[in-house]
């Protein structure tokens, strides 16, 4: 919970820097982001090496992002800040309010295990707990793409275009998302429940299939996302531009 602690401290002067367009605000807030990020993925070097490269680089990135935004403040940087911050209102409450983290878990647990016995598996639910062949498998935050989906949520509704193209996007993409993380929580569970890939099938299903697919479909919904909404592929564009100049000075 520490690096979601500073995190969520980053907000306050990135929201600041929103209201006032004042670069030293959006500067700070991004470095603090940065370090809640690079803190995150050291934590995963005992677990999942996949995040830990994910979290480091992302961290670096974000460093670039606040050297570029001191020396330039743009509108490239007043508009990923935005929806920066409307992606992490949507996802700290549920990670600080304990019973709001809860209830979407377990809502997510009992769809997994609708969705599982509906595709023929005769899965088991306790609570936020999933049971097949006397395997269990336990529903966490992680499991219910919020991260994923706070992210498309801020990168559709926040952007600057028309409201019916930004409600299009939003359901092309954030539905998409977590019925997508369904049929995945259903894989895991049944890839541990019958040794699907071995001794190591919990591990193989969870932190090397799943992430790959998870990636290729975040990558088809992104293109999706920007076909519907083009400004928002254009400041991706126009961010990758302030970066690079950035790193050239």
């Amino acid at each position: 919970m520490i690096p979601e602690a500073i995190a969520f401290v980053a907000l306050i002067p990135m929201i600041l820097y929103v209201m006032t367009r004042k670069g030293i605000f959006g500067s700070l807030g991004w470095v603090i982001f940065a370090m809640a990020t690079i803190i995150k993925g050291i934590e995963f070097t005992s677990s999942d090496y996949f995040n830990t490269v994910l979290f480091i680089f992302g961290g670096i990135f974000f460093l670039l992002f606040a050297k570029s935004l001191l020396q330039r403040n743009s509108r490239t940087h007043l508009e990923i800040t935005s929806f920066s911050v409307v992606a992490c209102a949507i996802y700290f409450p549920f990670v600080f309010l304990e019973s709001l983290g809860d209830s979407l878990i377990e809502v997510t647990a009992y769809l997994t295990w609708v969705l599982g016995n509906f595709l023929g598996f005769p899965i088991l639910l306790n609570g936020k707990t999933l049971e097949l062949e006397n395997s269990m498998v336990e529903i966490i935050l992680a499991c219910t793409a919020i991260e994923s989906i706070s992210l498309f949520t801020g990168a559709t509704l926040a952007i600057n275009a028309e409201l019916s193209r930004k409600i299009k996007a939003f359901f092309v993409s954030v539905p998409t998302i977590y019925l997508l993380n369904l049929f995945r929580n259903v894989f895991v569970v049944v890839s541990y429940a019958y040794y699907w890939f071995g001794e190591n099938s919990f591990y193989i299903a969870h932190h090397v299939i799943s992430k790959i697919l998870a990636l290729i479909s975040l990558m088809v919904l992104a293109y999706l996302v920007f076909r519907i909404i083009p400004e928002l592929a254009e400041l991706i564009y126009s961010l990758k531009d302030e970066i690079a100049r950035g790193v050239r000075t």
